[in-house]
């Protein structure tokens, strides 16, 4: 009796084990919910561990009550928005006058005085992480910040928060020229 070559083929792969079946993934689990809104409000610069990057939360840091500190912010790169449970972060944490920004003075680059001391604007606009400053004294109603190890009740450098997201202003102590206004 003669086989065909090709019914030879199609016998041995039948007859050939088979690799064991996939294990199926289990889908994964969804993201928990962020906190409810009665929440105990977060000590400075704590991680909650529910701001999940994957999920495009980030730590966004502000001011609040004169302190620094992080909190939630959900970005969507497809829109470009940012939201804080849910709110817009804009509308959730505005630059308001807790910050520099939009006060005239800061515009137009006023030397400022601050534990008896004048200071001038210095550089340009940094991020400086919350824990990275500790408040010293307030400025026509802005915190005013320095780094730990300076002399806080004379500090030669201060910064100002002028916006959400911990950017500050330096400002450096020295001679100044012109005129200072009054706090």
């Amino acid at each position: 009796m003669r086989t065909s070559p090709l019914l030879l083929v199609v016998a041995l792969a039948a007859c050939a084990p088979h690799p064991p079946p996939r294990a199926r993934v289990p889908a994964p689990a969804p993201a928990p919910a962020g906190p409810p809104a009665d929440a105990a409000p977060r000590a400075a610069g704590e991680y909650h561990g529910l701001c999940i990057p994957e999920a495009g939360c980030v730590l966004a840091c502000v001011l609040r009550d004169g302190r620094l500190e992080n909190v939630d912010m959900i970005y969507n790169p497809t829109t470009g928005d940012s939201t804080h449970r849910g709110r817009p972060f804009s509308q959730a944490f505005p630059t308001d006058s807790t910050y520099a920004a939009n006060a005239v003075w800061y515009r137009r680059s006023d030397p400022i005085r601050v534990l008896g001391k004048g200071y001038v604007k210095y550089g340009t606009e940094i991020v400086i992480g919350p824990t990275d400053v500790v408040p010293v004294a307030t400025f026509r109603g802005v915190t005013v910040f320095a780094e730990p190890s300076a002399n806080l009740r004379s500090p030669d450098v201060i910064y100002v928060p002028v916006r959400p997201g911990c950017e500050f202003q330096p400002y450096n102590h020295g001679e100044v020229s012109g005129r200072l206004r009054p706090d």
